[in-house]
């Protein structure tokens, strides 16, 4: 158990809506995270993605080759 020791009641009030926002934004990270269960379709952010089907078939505009570059290589 923790106890707290305010300094005044104003900086307690401080805190409360501090907590209760973040309770808020909890039960909105909790709802997402459960629909996200729901959801039957696992690729359903990839669909549409050109870049995902691009990486998926190994080059991506981050890619680099293996093996010495044209810039400086050994001879």
């Amino acid at each position: 158990m923790v106890i707290v020791r305010f300094r005044n009641k104003e900086e307690h009030k401080d805190l409360l809506k501090k907590v209760k926002k973040m309770k808020e934004y909890a039960e909105m990270i909790e709802d997402c995270l459960e629909e996200s269960i729901e959801d039957d379709d696992e690729d359903y952010r990839y669909r549409d993605d050109d870049e995902y089907e691009e990486t998926r078939r190994g080059g991506s505009r981050y890619s680099y080759r293996r093996g010495g570059g044209s810039r400086g290589g050994r001879m």
